[in-house]
């Protein structure tokens, strides 16, 4: 292998694939990244083998080759480099990294012994803005569990219908309901994508303003973006019935402006940030949210302005799940509706209505 390239343009893509390789990889080779010279492309691709990153880019390939370089290691180099060309030379697994008068020598990793990538053949099962994608795992995102007790949790479920993508997490405390418009839709379905997967989506599409393809094909999912290409496994079995969760009928509605009501649930959640259970009380009467927040050191009362339809309500939630849910959405006006102080309560977008976040509240002993 011998190939002139962009500095800057190397820096960016071996950063991107490195994203997905592990220091502490059981297969060191997951460790590795793919470097692959051929025409006028570098094509850099790594995999932990649940997820999979390849990104192409431009050079000057004068022998064409593959090797195996070391992701995290030279994905810190790559960063330092300061030169506008980069040389990369390859005899074997000896390999030369070039930088004006500087060199880096290092031995490269087996080719033969890495992983065989996935290749998704079929078009795209949907296209979304990109914008719309990654608001729609921001909101998806916060409700997912972290723990293992339940690896099915620990994904999205995106179930498709027409022309309608509706994406559903939950923890067993709280689910986040994200609906957004999709385009060329060639079929409905129902799968089960890692959050952790959604989330390096999210990230590749930071400066992105375009559409996505996504592929939907047997295990696995595909999305483009730029010269960038991302697959990962979806998770398999059934995701619980959310259906049953959510109420279809409330006894109190509450209408309040969301950045006043941020800014009180964060306030109240100052004294109360270290305890186990984070508590704050709603008292919903008067065209006011009372929201209170106590222990040993001393007490926090705020007051917001809100428009109730219904019977008066007195509730306790975790703080942090409130201000997460509240954090997600860019509304102007919340609603939030309640049926008693023991059921769960369930926050809305006011006007919009394709968010929909639920928790449930703490029950309070006497």
């Amino acid at each position: 292998m011998k190939l002139m390239v962009n500095g800057l343009d190397l820096a960016e893509a071996v950063s991107t694939v490195a994203r997905v390789t592990s220091a502490k990889a059981i297969n060191p080779m997951l460790e590795g990244i793919k470097m692959i010279a051929e025409g006028d492309t570098l094509t850099l691709v790594a995999t932990d083998l649940e997820m999979y990153i390849q990104k192409v880019i431009r050079a000057d390939v004068k022998a064409k080759g593959t090797v195996i370089v070391p992701g995290k290691l030279f994905a810190e180099y790559a960063r330092k480099l300061e030169s506008a060309q980069v040389s990369v030379t390859a005899d074997g697994n000896s390999i030369v990294v070039g930088h004006g008068e500087n060199a880096f020598n290092f031995t490269g990793m087996p080719v033969e012994e890495f992983p065989e990538v996935i290749s998704l053949t079929k078009s795209p099962h949907f296209t979304i803005k990109s914008e719309e994608l990654k608001d729609f795992v921001s909101k998806c995102k916060i409700a997912v569990a972290e723990d293992d007790a339940r690896p099915i949790l620990k994904g999205i479920c995106c179930e498709i219908v027409g022309n309608k993508l509706t994406g559903v997490a939950l923890d067993g405390f709280r689910l986040s309901k994200v609906e957004k418009a999709i385009d060329n839709s060639v079929g409905d379905t129902k799968v089960i994508i890692p959050a952790k997967s959604l989330e390096e989506v999210r990230k590749l599409l930071a400066d992105d303003s375009g559409e996505v393809n996504v592929v939907i094909e047997d295990k696995f999912f595909q999305v483009q973006v730029g010269g960038a290409t991302f697959a990962s496994r979806m998770i398999e079995g059934e995701f619980i019935n959310y259906k049953q969760i959510i109420p279809a009928a409330f006894t109190s509605d509450v209408v309040v402006e969301k950045a006043a009501f941020v800014q009180a649930i964060d306030r109240a959640g100052l004294l109360v940030r270290s305890d186990k259970i984070n508590l704050v009380t709603l008292k919903v009467a008067d065209k006011q949210v009372h929201i209170t927040s106590n222990n040993e050191i001393g007490k926090i009362n705020e007051k917001v302005s809100a428009s109730l339809t219904g019977k008066d309500v007195v509730i306790s939630f975790n703080a942090k799940y409130l201000f997460d849910a509240l954090r997600a959405t860019n509304s102007e006006f919340i609603k939030l509706c309640f049926n008693g102080d023991l059921a769960p309560m369930v926050m809305v977008d006011a006007k919009q209505g394709d968010y929909l976040f639920l928790v449930l509240p703490v029950r309070l002993q006497g």
